[in-house]
């Protein structure tokens, strides 16, 4: 069961569509909405402010953090004001405490590097929601949302630019643990869902066996079937967008997982694709 699901907003119109995936997630559990916006604290400005400009001027430095403060206070107004929006057209309550068989929802800042920030707060909760798509969207930079993914140690669900309610859900499988987390964890989406399909494709030329997923899910009392995906001249990651979007699916579920034994921060051709291209909530568990 999901309870509490941390929000990121970052001050963009992409916190309408972040917002709303959240929400159509935790309904079925009355879960809790907890929004987050993180300014840029002094010490991560001056760092920015260094890395953008030529000049090693105090000055001109100084010049630059102010600049970077009043961008990221009217950041957090927007956040503020997507949420005080989402507020009067959602079946949600303000709480600070768990308020029962309703949903509820709270909006707070925090202040400090945004990425460890939020890897930090998303540690007391269920699942972090959070914008994807790409930076000039309104979503975090795919390193920094590598290093989210692959720190976090919670679930954490990409919002695309339109949400809707979670009734199909697809699964793509790969015998790696990581997917094997991301089937746990998605778990109570998945006893909900009206309809799951587990997509079996052929990567580095191996065909992965879902069938024992399909198994334990019907265990679980979900209405689930496997599918045999033919990637043909497409790489494994569009070819399974395409089949999602042929199930007019309203989640994706998958592992992020990566080929690099130097860091973790670098994640593999297939989930690299999904980020990039995903026009569909996309659950990820690394």
């Amino acid at each position: 069961m999901l309870k509490t699901i941390l929000v990121h907003l970052r001050g963009t119109s992409g916190d309408v569509s972040t917002l709303a995936v959240a929400h159509a997630l935790g309904q079925p559990f009355a879960a809790h909405l907890e929004a987050l916006y993180i300014r840029r604290d002094i010490g991560s400005l001056v760092a920015r402010a260094r890395l953008a400009g030529d000049s090693q001027d105090p000055g001109a430095i100084a010049q630059a953090v102010e600049e970077l403060q009043n961008q990221s206070a009217q950041e957090a107004a927007k956040a503020a004001g997507s949420y005080a929006a989402f507020c009067l057209t959602s079946d949600t309550a303000g709480a600070g405490l768990p308020a029962g068989p309703k949903m509820s929802n709270a909006f707070r800042e925090a202040s400090g590097d945004e990425v460890g920030e939020l890897i930090k707060q998303s540690r007391g909760h269920d699942l972090l929601v959070v914008k994807g798509g790409l930076e000039s969207a309104g979503g975090l930079s795919s390193g920094e949302l590598s290093k989210v993914i692959t720190s976090a140690g919670r679930p954490v669900v990409l919002a695309p630019n339109t949400a809707r309610p979670i009734k199909t859900v697809v699964i793509a499988w790969k015998e790696v643990l990581q997917a094997a987390r991301a089937v746990t964890a998605a778990m109570p989406v998945l006893e909900t869902a009206e309809k799951v399909y587990v997509l079996n494709a052929e990567e580095e030329g191996q065909q992965a066996d879902c069938e024992l997923v399909v198994s334990q899910l019907h265990w679980h009392g979900v209405n689930a079937e496997s599918q045999r995906v033919d990637t043909g001249d497409r790489d494994t990651g569009h070819a399974i967008l395409e089949m999602t979007r042929a199930a007019a699916a309203d989640l994706l579920v998958m592992g992020a997982y990566g080929h690099s034994r130097l860091t973790e921060t670098i994640l593999g051709g297939f989930t690299k694709s999904v980020l990039e291209d995903a026009s569909l909530p996309v659950f990820l568990m690394h």
